[in-house]
């Protein structure tokens, strides 16, 4: 599958007890390319810029992506994928970054309201 063809964007709601947020971008994790390549990909879009351009903060100073990777995507000891369920969610920026142990990548924006 293309890095093109693994997103999509939308409008869905994401509520916190401090502020609402609308999803900007989503992009599906399926283990072609490294997860922090996808994220970097997904947040991209969010940004409406290149991926080249995501520089600032670095990815690794927000999430271990490498790290996320093996938790969730990682084989277990008994061979079966993914190994945890859940999803971790961390700030990038201005941005909510959502990823899912489905391989879901989301990211959202801060409503203007």
């Amino acid at each position: 599958m293309s890095q093109e063809d693994r997103h999509s964007t939308g409008g869905k709601h994401l509520d916190d007890r401090e502020s609402q947020w609308t999803q900007a971008a989503q992009r599906h994790y399926d283990g072609e390319f490294e997860l922090s390549t996808e994220i970097v990909y997904t947040i991209a879009e969010a940004k409406g810029v290149s991926p080249t351009e995501v520089r600032s903060p670095p990815l690794y100073e927000c999430v271990d992506a490498a790290c996320l990777e093996n938790a969730f995507f990682g084989e277990s000891a008994g061979g079966d994928s993914p190994r945890t369920n859940g999803s971790v969610q961390f700030t990038y920026a201005e941005f909510l970054v959502n990823v899912g142990n489905d391989g879901w990548i989301q990211v959202y924006e801060p409503d203007d309201r």
